[in-house]
C-alpha cells in the first residue's frame, strides 16, 4: 500500500493536491493517471482516498472520495534531544521516532552538544517519509533548535511526566515506578558528553 502526504487539502471542495516529490512519485514512479485511487494523510489523523481528476509534472488535483480519522488515544510522548555530532545518527533517530509515534521532537543545544544547526527542511522530508512507510497517519511535530535553559523554561509549568536520561544514575527500577500508564510524558536525552551538572540541577529544580 502506498500512501502520500499533502497539506494542500480543501475540504470544502473536497479536493487535493500533489506537488513536488510526491507527485513525481505519483506519476514518474507509481504510473497513476486520471482515474486512478489514491491514499492520502494529512499528517494529522485523516486518510483520505482520492482518486485523480487532473495530472501533470507539475502537479495532480485528486477528488476525495472518503475519509477516515484515526484519532490519536495513546499518550502522547515528547522527546527534547541534542543534535548528534554525526547527522545520520540524528536522522536514523526521526525514523525510529516516527515508527514509534513520538508526538513531538524538540532540538536542544546544550553545553557538551557537538552540533548547533539543523536542516529543518531535511528533517521535515526525512519525518514524511518515515510516516508514510510505517503506514501512520500523524507526523510528528520538529521545532527549531532550543538552548537547554529556554527548553526547560518553556516547559516549567507544562503538565507532562518529565524524565532526563543521565548516565549519572543506572536506578532503572526507579525510572519504571515513576512512568504511569496513560500519562502524557517527556523525555531528554543529551549528548554524547552527556548533561553537565549544572543542566541537571536545573531539569531538578523545574
Amino acid at each position: 500500500m502506498n500512501i502520500f502526504y499533502s497539506n494542500n487539502i480543501n475540504k470544502s471542495t473536497k479536493k487535493i493536491v500533489i506537488l513536488g516529490q510526491e507527485n513525481s512519485h505519483l506519476i514518474k514512479v507509481l504510473r497513476k493517471k486520471t482515474g486512478d485511487n489514491v491514499s492520502i494523510t494529512d499528517g494529522k489523523g485523516f486518510l483520505y482516498s482520492c482518486s485523480i481528476i487532473e495530472s501533470d509534472k507539475n502537479k495532480s488535483t485528486l477528488q476525495i472520495e472518503k475519509s477516515v480519522e484515526f484519532k490519536n488515544e495513546s499518550p502522547k510522548l515528547n522527546v527534547a534531544i541534542s543534535l548528534t555530532k554525526n547527522k545520520d545518527r540524528f536522522e536514523w533517530f526521526l525514523e525510529k521516532a516516527t515508527e514509534i509515534g513520538v508526538n513531538e521532537i524538540t532540538p536542544v543545544i546544550c553545553r557538551y552538544s557537538e552540533r548547533n544547526k539543523i536542516n529543518l527542511e531535511r528533517s521535515t522530508k526525512i519525518l514524511v517519509s518515515s510516516m508514510k512507510q510505517s503506514l501512520r497517519n500523524r507526523l510528528p511535530i520538529i521545532n527549531k533548535p532550543l538552548n537547554f535553559k529556554d527548553y526547560i523554561m518553556s516547559k516549567s509549568k507544562s503538565n507532562v511526566d518529565s524524565f532526563i536520561a543521565t548516565c549519572l544514575n543506572s536506578e532503572i527500577s526507579f525510572f519504571k515506578e515513576k512512568l504511569i500508564k496513560g500519562n502524557d510524558s517527556e523525555i531528554m536525552v543529551g549528548p554524547e558528553g552527556g548533561f553537565s551538572q549544572n543542566e541537571l540541577d536545573l531539569a531538578k529544580k523545574s
